[in-house]
């Protein structure tokens, strides 16, 4: 158990300051410390959130397109369609969903 933890089990009990005496911190520090995981944890369940959302619309576009288009027509679409978002957060929301376009194959010379 690490001191973050083991101050945010016992803080009802006992009291911040005194716990943070005990295993050598300040209070500043678990306070700021303690602030910024919950802020970090907050950010990544709205990422998550907004990630879900965007995949159904990503998913949307992919199947419109009969599994041609790759992230950057998608992204494109999805501009069109007045989503605000990066072409980057597309690509890296189809590589972890394994959204991957057909690749065409390639011309062979006929003589």
């Amino acid at each position: 158990m690490n001191k973050r933890a083991f101050i945010t089990a016992h803080k009802a009990q006992y009291g911040v300051s005194t716990l943070c005496r005990l295993v050598r911190l300040s209070c500043s520090w678990f306070y700021g410390h303690h602030a910024s995981q919950a802020a970090r944890d907050d950010r990544r369940e709205r990422r998550s959130a907004r990630d879900k959302a965007l995949l159904e619309r990503i998913s949307h576009f992919f199947k419109a397109s009969k599994h041609r288009y790759g992230s950057k027509r998608i992204h494109r679409d999805l501009r069109a369609d007045g989503e605000r978002v990066s072409e980057r957060r597309v690509a890296r929301i189809m590589r972890e969903n394994r959204i991957s376009a057909r690749l065409r194959k390639p011309r062979k010379p006929v003589t």
